[in-house]
């Protein structure tokens, strides 16, 4: 999901007598700024599911059977400042744009399939491989937002834009914030997908096998 929203903050001024429009731009706004923000991840659990349902949820290849799931989805909120300069009598604006992103994994939640009790040793091997999952969330979100703070700030530049109204400077900011995220959001399951498949590699299966069948001989 992803959501914009507009914080106006507007400097109204006209030209100074004997300085032109674009000097007092040049004197008065500050420079264009981005930041985005990572959530820390953070999950609830449910170990109220069957076996069989997990494989149901979660089975991405055939004869997978599904001990332990990790579910969430992404999810960005852009805010945007407008740090600009009104020409009132002869309707210009100028402005440099404060960007704001906030990205998260949320709501996120663990499942063990109900056929492991909790404190059972197959519950402890299958908790501490989905751990692992939610690494690698944590890990790709701030690698990930530190991409995108330098994919926004190049898009942005540092210019300061000219046009008629702080309704266009809204619009000619937005348009280029969605240029710049969508692709992004379009890419993040993929690439969240191949990630998490190294994790659920034939070496960490064969492991998770050894493991669950001492578990189940004790």
């Amino acid at each position: 999901m992803r959501a914009f929203i507009l914080v106006a903050v507007l400097s109204l001024a006209g030209c100074d007598q004997f300085e032109s429009f674009e000097s007092v731009c040049e004197r008065r706004l500050g420079p264009t700024t981005v930041e985005v923000v990572t959530k820390p991840v953070s999950y609830t659990y449910d170990f109220t599911r069957s076996i069989g349902e997990l494989t149901s949820r979660g089975g991405h290849r055939a004869g997978t059977v599904v001990l332990g799931l990790v579910e969430t989805e992404m999810r960005s909120e852009a805010s945007l400042g407008l740090n600009g300069v009104k020409q009132h009598f002869r309707g210009r604006y100028c402005m440099r744009p404060n960007v704001t992103v906030k990205l998260a994994f949320e709501p996120m939640t663990l499942f063990v399939a109900k056929e492991q009790p909790e404190g059972s040793c197959a519950f402890r091997i299958t908790m501490e491989h989905e751990l692992k999952h939610i690494t690698v969330y944590q890990d790709y979100l701030e690698e990930f937002g530190a991409q995108m703070r330098e994919d926004i700030g190049r898009a942005l530049g540092n210019e300061i834009v000219y046009l008629g109204t702080r309704s266009e400077a809204d619009a000619h900011v937005r348009a280029i914030l969605e240029k710049t995220l969508s692709p992004y959001m379009q890419a993040v399951q993929e690439e969240v997908r191949a990630r998490q498949a190294r994790v659920d590699s034939p070496t960490e299966y064969a492991r998770l096998d050894r493991h669950h069948a001492w578990c189940a001989g004790r």
